[in-house]
Parts: structure tokens; C-alpha cells; sequence
């Protein structure tokens, strides 16, 4: 891991996902955690520089789809504890739940091309809850 990179994490861990975080806890009324594998990230400064945007943020806003109820916010505290976004070097763009968790794997290198939109991820949430 370069140094380039190291400040991008860094940046990441103190800045915008506590934010994100607080965003997601907000829409959902429970106290989701927010995971980035940041050993997935490492050696991509692209993908680093594409998480929050193409990530994150994406989860939030797909959350606050999902919550827009309170059938939604409930079936969110009941069946998500926990987040984990995950780079992908290749491949296709996932989301899944299971056991309460919420997977987000991409190709955050590709950017908008190698991610999902926020719609798809609220669907298949939704599907799974």
C-alpha cells in the first residue's frame, strides 16, 4: 500500500463514513455498522476514491427506500446488524443478506460501470428481508 492510498483510508476512517454510517443508523432507526474491507482497497486508488460515492452512499440512499415505512424500518432492526463493502479487482457487482448481514461487493476501480445503483441494491435488500 502506497502512500497515496494510505491517505485515502485514513481520510475515509475520520471524514465521510462515520457520516455515511450516521446516515444509514438514521434511515433505518438501528444501530447498523458499516464495515469497508479496506484490505480489498489497498493497492486500487481508484476504488478507494470511488467507495464513498459509489458505495456507501449508494447503501444509504437504498436504505432510506427501504425505511421509508415503518414496515421497512422494522424489517431493517429485525434482519440487518451489519454492513460490509468489499473491492472487487474483477468480476460482476454483487449485494446479498444473509445471517444479518448486508455484503456490497464491487468493481469500484471501473467506477459507475462497475457498480450497482442504488435501486438495484434497495430491490434486492428488500427481497431478502
Amino acid at each position: 500500500m502506497g502512500l497515496i492510498e494510505k491517505r485515502l483510508i485514513k481520510e475515509a476512517k475520520e471524514s465521510w463514513l462515520p457520516d455515511e454510517q450516521k446516515a444509514i443508523q438514521d434511515a433505518a432507526g438501528a444501530p447498523v455498522v458499516v464495515d469497508v474491507d479496506w484490505a480489498t482497497f489497498e493497492t486500487d486508488e481508484a476504488a478507494l476514491k470511488n467507495v464513498q460515492h459509489l458505495g456507501v452512499r449508494l447503501l444509504a440512499n437504498a436504505f432510506r427506500v427501504i425505511c421509508v415505512d415503518e414496515l421497512g424500518k422494522e424489517a431493517v432492526r429485525d434482519g440487518v446488524k451489519r454492513i460490509v463493502v468489499t473491492n472487487l479487482k474483477d468480476g460482476t457487482a454483487s449485494v446479498g443478506l444473509k445471517d444479518g448481514v448486508v455484503t456490497l461487493a464491487c468493481v469500484f476501480g471501473k467506477g459507475s460501470d462497475g457498480c450497482l445503483r442504488d435501486l438495484d441494491i434497495a430491490k434486492v435488500i428488500t427481497r431478502a428481508l
